[in-house]
């Protein structure tokens, strides 16, 4: 196709094993007036080995005989095997009494393959109870207007053992190659160091604390819900920065924990007017923040998670404009660390830390130079509204979804939201940039190759994006054609319609 890359052939297979056995057993009784007693016990196994080979070889002879054998180039070789395992018990106990006090306990103990022999078995309990209040005795007076009252509570945990394909990440392997040809004596087989593993890998935990509350009033047309959660991340499963002098792969560790707080909210409202007009409204809306609450930074750099950050959030300078004229340039902070031959027209950013020199400092949250929080891409306050309509033989459906966030465009080469950063440029790039007759652009002047652009596309406050929207996702109209019509076409139900998906976006994003 008119490119000087090497062109090849690759032929690959793979064989894939699973195999999967569940026994349990289930006893219920309930020969008590007031007391409603289930049980359950299980086991499980699963076990999967995978086994693969690829031969690739450089250098068709002609593109029109794609065949390993068409090929004078150099060939080569590759195959693996690897194998998961799980074995574990599981167990679930159901008691209600008076069909108003409800308790369920779970459990499960489960070991994996992927860890080391004395750390594979996990054991996972969790427990939840509810009250019926709407049953008591003392809620009599509400039967008129209340038709169900629960408020709910519960304490669990799961185990997380899964590292992708990473099967054996606590056994430490050796890579090995060839080197470059070293003079007449061609290639050289080699072998690298084995990677560190850690001595203590095991289960990921995740712990989950929820308060609800479930609620139908009205002869059944409000229907209100709410959740309450905390969830507790540990001994997080993940890779640690260590320094580069290391000369090695750093293990995979257990080596932080996140808490996540959120809530939840659902409401639904179903009425009527008329004979006729049938009509519904659900409204649900949910918030939450992760943060991180432990983990080994001691020297508290940016480029690895440290406690107390919120996931999501996103670093980087405080823009001030753009500079007009040289003189402002000369004025103003040394940005000559951020790129050179600053001009009028680049990008002006604040000096936070008052030393005359726009920098990022250590990169640490001591020493974060110039730079600091300016935004968080994680979603909040999602919200769904979902109206319905019914008249007569028609129904129409909606279905609007949205959510409030923050969204900074990467600045990483050929991403076409930064003019001259995409390897084209396009009018209305040149419309939105600086110069001296456009000087309240929103982009900076126009700059020759990325290695120039970029000093005016750091990540900054100016082009953090407000990217909260709403949406309508779903609108169906429908006409349920009468039964009279389509009985003397020998059917016995039609319905016609018309549906679209994403068919509106309100938003305040950039263009």
């Amino acid at each position: 196709n008119g490119f000087s890359s090497d062109n090849y052939i690759r032929n690959w297979a793979t064989y894939d094993q699973y195999y999967v056995a569940n026994v349990y057993a289930e006893y219920t009784y309930d020969e008590l007036a007031d007391h409603y007693i289930k049980a359950m016990v299980g086991y499980n196994q699963e076990w999967g080995r995978n086994t693969g080979f690829s031969a690739r070889a450089n250098d068709l002879i002609t593109p029109l005989i794609p065949d390993l054998g068409a090929t004078i180039g150099v060939h080569s070789v590759t195959g693996g095997k690897s194998h998961v395992a799980l074995r574990g018990v599981f167990y679930r106990l159901n008691y209600s009494y008076l069909d108003r006090y409800l308790i369920e306990a779970n459990g499960r103990y489960d070991g994996t393959s992927r860890f080391p022999t004395d750390d594979r078995f996990g054991f996972f309990p969790s427990v939840s109870v509810g009250w019926r209040v709407s049953n008591e005795s003392f809620m009599e007076g509400t039967s008129n207007w209340l038709d169900n009252l629960k408020i709910r509570a519960s304490y669990g945990t799961l185990g997380n053992q899964l590292l992708g394909s990473n099967y054996y990440p606590y056994i430490s392997t050796m890579g090995s190659g060839q080197s470059n040809f070293m003079f007449a004596g061609g290639k050289t087989p080699y072998v690298r160091a084995a990677g560190l593993v850690s001595p203590t890998l095991t289960w990921e935990t995740v712990a989950t604390q929820n308060i609800g509350l479930d609620m139908t009033a009205l002869n059944q047309r409000l229907n209100f819900s709410f959740d309450y959660y905390i969830r507790d991340t540990k001994d997080m499963l993940m890779d640690v920065e260590y320094p580069s002098i290391l000369g090695t792969a750093a293990p995979k560790q257990n080596a932080a924990d996140l808490r996540t707080k959120g809530w939840e909210v659902v409401a639904t409202w179903r009425d009527k007017i008329g004979q006729d007009l049938i009509y519904s409204l659900t409204v649900g809306v949910a918030d939450n923040q992760s943060e991180i609450t432990d983990y080994d930074n001691p020297t508290g750099a940016l480029s690895e998670y440290y406690v107390g950050q919120q996931l999501g959030e996103f670093w980087g300078y405080v823009t001030e404009g753009i500079f007009q004229t040289d003189e402002e340039v000369a004025q103003h902070a040394d940005q000559s660390n951020r790129g050179a031959n600053w001009k009028a027209g680049d990008m002006k950013y604040k000096d936070l830390n008052g030393d005359g020199v726009i920098n990022s400092g250590s990169n640490t949250l001591e020493d974060p130079g110039d730079r600091q929080i300016i935004g968080n891409n994680t979603a909040r306050y999602s919200f769904s509204l979902t109206p319905d309509f019914q008249y007569k033989n028609w129904t129409m459906n909606l279905f609007f979804q949205g959510l409030f966030r923050d969204y900074l465009p990467s600045n990483g080469n050929w991403n076409a939201f930064y003019p001259f950063n995409a390897g084209h440029a396009e009018k209305w790039y040149l419309e939105e940039s600086w110069s001296p007759d456009n000087p309240n652009a929103y982009f900076a002047k126009p700059g020759i190759g990325t290695s120039d652009g970029k000093k005016n596309i750091h990540p900054q406050t100016r082009f953090v994006q407000d990217a909260s929207y709403i949406r309508l996702r779903n609108v169906t109209l429908s006409y349920q054609v009468p039964e009279n019509v389509i009985a003397k076409l020998g059917m016995t139900r039609a319905l016609l319609y018309i549906s679209g998906m994403n068919l509106w976006t309100g938003s305040k994003m950039h263009k």
